[in-house]
């Protein structure tokens, strides 16, 4: 009788459909992720986190996530690993109804200032790669599919980067003259702004950077105004993402014949 009982009990388990857990940042005991107000969740530089957009698709699950930027920096965040797609407004596929996650940074209200684009052509990776145009809290959305029903085994990883470059030290006082070398390391084109400041820290001058696929710049920074008899140093804020740069600045000793290099180097993962 208790054997019976207990196969009886094992298949009213069975038939049931298995539970699934939401990911931390939905269960936080102060507040979740789904939208900007009193968010619990940030990214750092170099952070790595997984996500899940487990939802009954109807409303689909959104992941919001805070990051912290600098004026004048450049960044990238990027997306991969879910089971479907991720939706490009720019490069990527048609998406497919139910199939499709997105990434999009926002304002605090919602509204797209930036879709993602894809990484190498995949749509299973996307990424949004900007410069920063003041110090503040900006946002990050991530998007499940409208209409389909994800669990927790619907999983992505997000990634954040500061992709800004520098060059510790150019001069073009006494008798030296500095030549920046930028190489795009990238197959699509790379913009942004070379910025150079004075052993104080101010900024003397701000040149824009346009690079073509593959393309090098050579650039005479003592011919530049502001820069003509100075030192410093220079940082690079640009499009193309971590990793999309190489580089060195070249100072020259015209009356010795000597050169010193100083590499490009980017913010360490």
């Amino acid at each position: 009788m208790h054997r019976a009982a207990l196969i009886g009990a094992l298949a009213t388990l069975l038939a049931v459909p298995p539970a699934f857990a939401n990911d931390r940042w939905d269960l936080g005991t102060l507040n979740n992720d789904d939208g900007p107000v009193n968010n619990p969740n940030g990214l750092v530089h170099g952070a790595s986190q997984i996500h899940d957009l487990q939802a009954t698709g109807s409303p689909a699950d959104q992941d919001w996530l805070q990051v912290r930027v600098r004026d004048r920096h450049s960044y990238e965040a990027r997306v991969s690993g879910i089971s479907g797609v991720f939706w490009s407004a720019t490069d990527g596929p048609i998406c497919l109804a139910g199939v499709c996650g997105h990434l999009d940074r926002v304002n605090a209200a919602g509204t797209v200032l930036q879709a993602a684009s894809t990484l190498e052509g995949s749509s299973r990776a996307v990424g949004v790669r900007w410069v920063a145009a003041a110090t503040a809290d900006e946002y990050l959305r991530v998007q499940g599919p409208a209409g389909t029903a994800l669990g927790s085994a619907d999983q992505y990883e997000v990634e954040f980067f500061d992709t800004t470059y520098a060059v510790p030290r150019f001069n073009n006082s006494s008798s030296q003259t500095t030549v920046l070398v930028v190489q795009n390391l990238r197959t699509t084109s790379v913009a942004g702004n070379i910025d150079f400041y004075d052993g104080g820290g101010v900024l003397v001058h701000a040149e824009p950077l346009v690079l073509n696929a593959r393309a090098t710049l050579v650039l005479n920074t003592a011919a530049l105004p502001g820069v003509a008899g100075q030192s410093g140093s220079v940082l690079i804020a640009q499009t193309g993402g971590w990793g999309a740069l190489a580089g060195k600045a070249v100072a020259l000793e015209p009356a010795t014949g000597f050169t010193f290099d100083t590499p490009l180097t980017s913010v360490p993962r």
